[in-house]
């Protein structure tokens, strides 16, 4: 993504993206003891409970997902349609770290934005951080409603950066409607910035994303309760 930077990636140094493979994650053990964590339930339709744009059986997860080691401070982001209202009460992300590693980076963060860039809501992770196996974790806050067909952008700011991203992710559109009610627009039908995928350098602070880099899928949803029908 971005500018070329120096990456490490298990003792190798690497210029420029990386291409390396993918870490099995196999914590959830551990997670339980030391964090304050709460069961994260995978998406529901019809209003039973919250949908997510990945779940863990996703096989879009699996094979592709790469990592990048840089370490700048980032927010990661991306656009979205719920395809019915409801309500967003959170942002998650897919990292490649355990628990631990997460939980020593805190305080984490994250946001919710209309299209235009209005601030809707954000919250932060302070003392522990919601954890779901494989590879998902949790920032909530306070419920915002959101409307059928509108676009907004959910980002997750963290610290000390490493994170997972899939290449050319959003070269198509990505979406849980098989049995949710979410959409993840291709960068070419994109409303916000120049593509979907969305990030922000930020040391501080919750920037209004608006920066792509060739597609690529960062992995962070919305927490998103539909209304029942």
């Amino acid at each position: 993504m971005m500018r070329e930077t120096s990456i490490d990636i298990m003792g190798v140094v690497l210029m420029g993206p990386v291409r390396g493979g993918r870490r099995l994650l196999a914590v959830g053990a551990i997670a339980a003891a030391l964090l304050a964590l709460a069961p994260v339930t995978p998406g529901a339709a019809h209003g039973s409970g919250a949908e997510y744009l990945y779940s863990a059986s996703d096989a879009y997860l699996h094979g592709r997902v790469q990592e990048v080691g840089d370490t700048d401070d980032v927010l990661l982001a991306v656009q979205f349609r719920p395809t019915v209202g409801g309500t967003v009460n959170g942002v998650r992300i897919c990292l490649d770290l355990t628990p631990q590693q997460v939980s020593a980076r805190l305080p984490l963060a994250a946001g919710l934005w209309a299209a235009d860039g209005q601030a809707l809501a954000n919250g932060g992770a302070y003392e522990g951080i919601e954890y779901a196996a494989p590879c998902f974790y949790r920032v909530s806050m306070s419920p915002v409603r959101v409307n059928a067909g509108r676009t907004y952008v959910a980002g997750f700011w963290l610290r000390g950066g490493q994170y997972s991203y899939v290449p050319d992710g959003f070269a198509e559109q990505r979406g849980n409607t098989t049995d949710g009610h979410l959409i993840a627009p291709s960068s070419a039908d994109a409303t916000v910035g120049d593509g979907n995928g969305l990030y922000a350098y930020s040391p501080a602070g919750m920037p209004f994303p608006t920066q792509s880099w060739e597609n690529a899928d960062y992995l962070v949803s919305p927490v998103f309760t539909p209304d029942p029908h």
